[in-house]
């Protein structure tokens, strides 16, 4: 089910390197806001996606960097259905919310895979987590017949299904669903059956592993960086060894999914679950800049997670919006 939007058609920055190569985060972008928190079934975290488009735009004009803001075409809003009583039927275990979130789902696939194939970068703004099912089953769409990878740097795997998630809350479970494993109404969003190969997958910084993730992990063999590892390789490194992963299984098309929880909560307390021993400042720019210059076929972009309400101080949001605009070109100089 399509959302009736006006696109505008533009040029694929990487179209004369040929199908696959050709970075989007240096070209136009879409900006798809998904003010969805019945994945989390914590409120809040719907406020995110306005937070941050409307940061970026303030914050690019008074810095004399129109350029960067005339890369945004329109945002886009997903509408999500949240039921009238939704606040009295939290954690009962029992995937209450799953035909609303199918829904907003349905309705993201297609919004991403229309923005990917007008030759823009799809920019989706969370929200929570369960969104992601949506956009990457529309990055899968617009990258066929040609494999898809996905980057993956959350502090969860979010591998979890019905059946193996602790909490039961459906932002858990969209890489699994990805992977045709789980509930038929997120396997199938887009078209039938699984989006995605687990040798497609590069998880990066994941401190907070579920039993059954882990166990799904081995048995799949999902290329994984936990963020000790990570840390120990080296940033950088560690980031490269990902990426050159994804170059040599040969995908078409990469989908990034940067979950703002791989953040430490010192840096950014404003997030849904928080847990010590993320990546600073200084790392996640680093880890963004590097990904803007690889040569590599990002076509996609999650950024979700961010929840205005839990940092009154608004720090929260300035480092959300501000580690966006890094990975858009934003520079010092």
């Amino acid at each position: 089910m399509a959302i009736e939007t006006d696109h505008l058609v533009r040029t694929d920055p990487g179209a004369s390197r040929g199908e696959g190569w050709g970075n989007r985060l240096v070209g136009p972008v879409r900006p798809i806001g998904v003010p969805l928190w019945l994945g989390a079934e914590r409120p809040g975290v719907e406020l995110g996606p306005a937070a941050l488009d409307t940061g970026l735009r303030a914050r690019w004009l008074p810095r004399g960097l129109p350029h960067l803001e005339g890369r945004f075409a329109p945002a886009v809003t997903v509408p999500v259905d949240v039921p009238p009583d939704a606040r009295e039927r939290l954690n009962q275990r029992s995937l209450t919310f799953l035909p609303q979130i199918a829904e907003a789902c349905e309705r993201l696939a297609d919004e991403v895979a229309v923005a990917i194939r007008e030759g823009e970068l799809a920019l989706i703004l969370g929200g929570d987590p369960a969104l992601s099912a949506g956009s990457i089953a529309g990055a899968a769409l617009a990258a066929a017949p040609e494999p898809l990878g996905v980057l993956w740097l959350d502090t969860h795997p979010d591998l979890n299904t019905a059946a193996s998630s602790p909490s039961g809350h459906v932002h858990g479970m969209p890489l699994a669903a990805s992977l045709g494993l789980g509930e038929p109404a997120l396997t199938d969003l887009g078209r039938p059956g699984a989006k995605l190969r687990p040798e497609h997958i590069c998880l990066l910084g994941a401190r907070d592993i579920d039993p059954g993730e882990r166990e799904l992990i081995r048995e799949q063999g999902v290329w994984l960086l936990t963020m000790e590892e990570w840390s120990d390789a080296g940033i950088l490194s560690g980031l490269g060894d990902a990426l050159t992963y994804l170059e040599r299984q040969g995908v078409g098309a990469v989908h990034v999914s940067f979950d703002l929880d791989v953040l430490d909560p010192l840096v950014l307390p404003g997030t849904g679950t928080t847990i010590p021993g993320g990546l600073t400042y200084r790392e996640a720019s680093q880890v963004l800049r590097r990904l803007r210059a690889w040569d590599g076929p990002v076509r996609s972009v999650d950024w979700v997670e961010l929840n205005p309400t839990l940092d009154p101080t608004g720090r929260s949001v300035e480092t959300a919006v501000g580690l966006l605009a890094t990975m858009l070109g934003e520079t010092m100089r």
